[in-house]
C-alpha cells in the first residue's frame, strides 16, 4: 500500500503532502508512535533515516488544518498518535438510512438480480465507511439478498444463463441434506426469498427451490442442457381488479365493468394455484380444466379441517 519504487523526487510531487496522506492511512488503520510512522515511511520509499520528530509535527500539523482530530503521543495514549475522527468520514443520518431503505423497497421488485447484487455490495460498502454501528447494522439490513452466499449467487446465476445441469446437496422440507439432479433455468423473487427455478431430474419435473436451503454445488456439467418443462397457462375472471397488483406475466385481455379477464403464465402448476388462491373468492378459473379440478380437490380438503 502506498509503495514507490524508488525514492520520491521532491520537484516532481510535494512530500509534505504525501507524507501526511500516507500517515493519515496507517493512522486510519491502527494508533502508532512516531517510530512506527517513520519506519511504515522508510519501508513505502518515502522517507530515510534522517526523518525527524520535528518533521511529523509538520505533517500531523498539515492533517489538522484539513480538519482531523489527532491526539497527542503521552503516556496515557502509549506514545502513540491516534486517529480520532477525520473528514473523509461517511456521515448518514438514521432518516436518511431509512429513506434510502424505503426507496429500495419500493423499487427492488423491479430491478434484475444483478442490479440487486449492486445494490448489496453498495450497502456494503456504506456500511463500512460509517462510524455508527447502529446505522451499520440497519444498512447490512436493507437488501433483499442478506444473509445469501453472494459468491454462491454468482454462480448460479451464470449456470441460469448457461443452463448448466448440476449436482447439488440441498436442506429439504424434512431438515435432512439431499442431493438433487437440477437444470438451472432461472434465479427469482417470491414473498422476498430467492428462488431457483429448474427442472428437476430427480423427480422429472419442473420446481422451484429455496436458495437459501442450497448448501453447494457438488458436480456441475460444462454443457448446457435442454429441459421440457412448459409453463403452466391460467385464464380466469378477477372481480374487483383494480384493488390487486398484477404480476409481470399476467395480462388483462378484456374488461367488462368492474371483472377483468386475465391470462395468467405461470412456472409451475403449483405457483399458479397459489397466485390463483391469494384472489379468494375474487378469482373463477376458466381453463385449464384440470386446474380447477385440482384447486376444488383442495378447497374440499381445507373444508374436512372443519367438519
Amino acid at each position: 500500500m502506498f509503495k514507490f519504487d524508488t525514492q520520491c523526487n521532491p520537484r516532481q510531487i510535494s512530500l509534505t503532502g504525501v507524507r501526511a496522506i500516507v500517515i493519515l492511512a496507517l493512522l486510519n488503520i491502527k494508533p502508532s508512535t512516531f517510530e512506527e510512522i517513520k519506519e511504515f515511511l522508510i519501508e513505502s520509499n518515502i522517507v530515510t533515516r534522517e526523518y525527524s520528530i520535528d518533521t511529523i509535527r509538520i505533517d500531523l500539523n498539515t492533517l489538522k488544518y484539513i480538519g482531523c482530530d489527532i491526539s497527542k503521543a503521552t503516556k496515557r495514549t502509549d506514545n502513540k498518535y491516534i486517529l480520532r475522527s477525520h473528514p473523509f468520514q461517511l456521515q448518514l443520518s438514521p432518516e436518511e438510512v431509512n429513506t434510502l431503505a424505503k426507496i429500495y423497497k419500493h423499487i427492488y421488485k423491479n430491478l434484475s438480480l444483478e442490479r440487486l447484487l449492486e445494490y448489496d455490495n453498495l450497502f456494503e460498502k456504506l456500511a463500512d465507511g460509517v462510524e455508527s454501528e447502529y446505522t451499520k447494522e440497519v444498512l447490512k439490513g436493507i437488501s433483499v439478498l442478506k444473509g445469501l452466499d453472494k459468491s454462491l449467487i454468482y454462480e448460479v446465476l451464470n449456470d441460469a444463463k448457461r443452463h448448466s445441469r448440476l449436482k447439488i446437496l440441498y436442506t429439504a422440507g424434512n431438515s435432512r441434506d439431499e442431493e438433487y439432479d437440477i437444470t438451472v433455468e432461472k434465479l427469482g423473487f417470491r414473498s422476498d426469498k430467492l428462488y431457483i427455478y429448474c427442472f428437476n431430474h430427480s423427480i422429472n419435473k419442473r420446481t422451484f427451490l429455496n436458495f437459501s436451503r442450497l448448501k453447494k454445488v457438488l458436480v456441475r456439467s460444462l454443457r448446457s442442457e435442454n429441459v421440457s418443462g412448459e409453463d403452466v397457462v391460467v385464464e380466469f375472471n378477477l372481480r374487483n381488479y383494480k384493488d390487486y397488483e398484477l404480476e409481470e406475466t399476467e395480462q388483462i385481455l378484456s374488461t367488462d365493468d368492474n371483472i377483468a379477464y386475465i391470462k395468467g403464465v405461470y412456472y409451475t402448476d403449483f405457483i399458479a394455484l397459489q397466485r390463483i388462491l391469494s384472489f379468494g373468492s375474487d378469482c373463477v378459473i376458466l381453463s385449464p380444466s384440470e386446474l380447477k379440478r385440482v384447486l376444488l380437490d383442495r378447497l374440499h380438503s381445507m373444508r374436512k379441517q372443519y367438519d
